[in-house]
């Protein structure tokens, strides 16, 4: 399986006071699935998952410091280069249950201008490993979208769209960021998006605000995606039980939940909806015969066990050597 993410890496200045890191929600579960891939007690088939990062950076030393980074851990990244732009910055703020709150400094971020205005004519990595068919499937999220201008967003969706026809795999993670745009509009987006979903990550909060339904539970949310369009549905609840909702090839849908992992003290939640998804796709990915539900539910509560690693510590990103050991369970 070649899989590719596209999205914007950031500069993360710990809350912690020990220096600054990277992150950014799809690079976060890039990393995360990449080290997966090679955990052999995550799935006995996982080295058959390669991953693939597409960003744009600058030329600035903390852009450099992150493909020397990434690189070190072997991960494929395809990043273009700016010399008049910087990666992004954003700072973490944790309240008394630990949960996070960012500020941000983007404006100038390269990811932003992937498909700049002096590109208009010249296809990107991005684009080529789509109409290639290098990739099998995409991941994508509401903040790689909403970092993109409007005619940049129909650009890459008219090359998914495409992608999606012959046969590749869109997996979208809602990630809502109000700050980068307005709920109205990562409505229209998504349900654009949903039917050409072979599998939706969704955070039941999100959802309440791109909808305006702030009293929606997790069962009218999860068939709200369904009704969209959406192949699959994952819900993830915080530390409630996430929700699926699969979908099989004669068309029927089997619903159910799967209980999070028990933490008692919640350090830091940064990163903690990636690195389920990150879990759950290290599995999910590796499915060869038809979807049944004791595979879901082994997806899922290894995306719990993930999540709840990366919450009792600082940062987005685990340091490698805090990288747990993952196990399915029956």
């Amino acid at each position: 399986m070649q899989i590719g993410f596209f999205g914007e890496v950031m500069c993360e200045h710990r809350v912690d006071g020990h220096g600054f890191g990277f992150g950014g929600d799809t690079l976060n579960t890039a990393l995360y699935l990449h080290r997966l891939s090679w955990q052999k007690s995550a799935t006995a088939r996982a080295a058959e998952i390669n991953v693939h990062y597409f960003t744009k950076l600058g030329l600035d030393e903390q852009s450099d410091q992150l493909v020397q980074r990434l690189c070190t851990e072997g991960l494929a990244v395809q990043a273009a280069r700016d010399p008049k732009k910087s990666i992004g910055h954003y700072w973490i703020d944790i309240d008394g249950c630990g949960e996070r709150s960012f500020r941000y400094q983007r404006d100038d971020s390269a990811a932003r201008a992937y498909f700049s205005e002096h590109q208009i004519g010249v296809t990107t990595a991005l684009e080529q490993a789509l109409a290639a068919g290098s990739l099998q499937a995409l991941y994508l999220s509401g903040i790689s979208l909403a970092i993109l201008t409007e005619a940049d967003r129909i650009r890459l969706f008219s090359a998914i769209k495409t992608f999606v026809e012959r046969g590749g795999m869109l997996i979208y993670d809602n990630n809502f960021r109000a700050l980068l745009w307005s709920a109205a509009t990562a409505a229209r987006w998504q349900r654009l998006l949903l039917p050409l979903c072979r599998l939706v990550l969704l955070t039941d909060t999100d959802e309440r605000l791109i909808w305006q339904r702030p009293d929606a539970d997790a069962a009218a949310l999860t068939e709200a995606a369904l009704a969209g369009g959406a192949g699959s549905v994952v819900l993830k609840c915080g530390a409630a039980p996430c929700w699926l909702a699969i979908r099989s090839t004669d068309g029927a849908v089997l619903l159910q939940q799967v209980a999070a992992e028990r933490i008692d003290t919640v350090v830091d939640s940064s990163g903690a909806g990636d690195a389920f998804a990150a879990g759950f796709l290290a599995h999910y990915l590796t499915l060869l015969s038809p979807i049944l539900a004791p595979d879901i539910r082994a997806a899922a509560r290894l995306g719990h066990q993930l999540a709840a690693s990366v919450v009792v510590q600082h940062g987005a990103i685990l340091a490698v050597q805090q990288m747990p050991q993952l196990l399915l369970q029956d």
